[in-house]
């Protein structure tokens, strides 16, 4: 990335993250991925629904919310989603 100073750091920072990911790999598959995926069933099987928390609107067209239990995220809406028709219309 350079000579500077923050470019250095930089690279260090990245080839840290790199390693972190590469190491953490094969714990997240076996391990943290089918751990969370179960808690979340549990919760739906438990509680009957996630719990919703609050509205997230990212202003481009996307909404969301989180479950205020296991902390599922959801999808609720994209509003301004263009279809196919209408763009064909011009």
């Amino acid at each position: 990335m350079g000579d500077s100073i923050w470019g250095r750091k930089h690279d260090i920072e990245n080839a840290r993250r790199e390693k972190m990911k590469e190491l953490m790999n094969e714990y997240d598959k076996t391990v943290y991925y089918p751990a969370l995926k179960a808690l979340r069933e549990e919760c739906v099987a438990t509680y009957g629904e996630h719990q919703k928390t609050t509205y997230h609107d990212n202003g481009f067209g996307w909404e969301w919310w989180y479950c205020g239990k296991c902390g599922a995220s959801h999808s609720e809406n994209q509003y301004n989603k263009v279809e196919e028709d209408d763009d064909a219309e011009g």
